[in-house]
């Protein structure tokens, strides 16, 4: 008998640890660059997913650079950078940023231009010690995140951390948004919902955000943002600081590490 195997998808259709391969060729078949492999046990599965950069192999691109293309031909992470240029030649108001890491391109790709102005940017693999010290998201919280495309349809929502299937809220898409503003929009959400129900253990329950832009302006108690947002979403923006200006919450707002635990449970799965 064969011995089972998971497959792991880091660029795919849907990213993620599939159990059979038809399940895992469906999100490789016809993607650019796709990115997968197989492994012995679900617990390897999961660890090379969070960890890709350990677990890939040496890639075609030895220097370690990704290109994220936001406007162009085809937007998208590009590990060749011949490939990207073919993305930018001829597209007028082309918009496209070097990074030296894939978890640091796949996380602008998703953010948009705004935030990452300036050179080449690049990160590191997290040590072992540095794994060990930051230890294991706490298990009774909730997490926040928005997405935002390129049309700046941007929605958000909030989950269980260790349930992301249990949808605590979702809203949206709204028109004229950016990644940051959904994502202070989430936070502001999650703090007042949880600050209304009854029982009390909520009240101080953490929250996850992966963007401390967004964090930044929550304890501002201001959206910060350069756009110029659509009526609604300028009215919700409204409203989301008067509720910081006239509330108080015990809940902590932390920090998810994604580079140790991979992707927040209420990330959308579109990088």
């Amino acid at each position: 008998m064969a011995k089972k195997k998971y497959y792991v998808v880091w660029e795919g259709n849907v990213p993620g640890v599939y159990s059979s391969w038809p399940e895992a060729q469906r999100q490789v078949k016809g993607f650019k660059n796709a990115r997968f492999k197989s492994f012995g046990s679900k617990i390897e599965a999961d660890i090379a997913f969070k960890n890709p950069e350990k677990f890939q192999g040496e890639s075609k691109n030895k220097k370690g650079y990704h290109y994220v293309v936001w406007a162009g031909h085809s937007p998208g992470i590009y590990s060749d950078w011949e490939e990207a240029r073919k993305q930018l030649t001829g597209f007028k108001g082309s918009k496209y940023k070097t990074f030296g890491s894939l978890q640091l391109a796949k996380k602008a790709f998703e953010e948009g231009p705004e935030n990452y102005q300036g050179s080449y940017k690049k990160t590191r693999n997290l040590s072992e010690e540095e794994l060990s010290k930051i230890g294991s998201p706490i298990e009774m919280s909730l997490s926040v995140d928005a997405a935002c495309n390129g049309k700046g349809d941007m929605e958000y929502q909030g989950v269980w951390t260790f349930n992301k299937e249990n949808v605590l809220f979702r809203m949206g898409p709204f028109k004229k948004g950016s990644n940051n503003i959904g994502e202070f929009l989430a936070l502001v959400h999650a703090l007042a919902h949880l600050k209304n129900e009854r029982d009390e253990k909520l009240h101080i329950m953490p929250i996850y955000s992966d963007s401390r832009i967004a964090m930044g302006w929550v304890k501002a108690k201001r959206c910060r943002t350069k756009k110029s947002p659509s009526p609604e979403l300028k009215q919700l923006i409204q409203r989301a600081e008067k509720w910081l200006e006239n509330n108080t919450f015990q809940n902590q707002i932390l920090k998810w590490e994604t580079k140790a635990w991979g992707e927040i449970p209420a990330d959308f799965g579109r990088k």
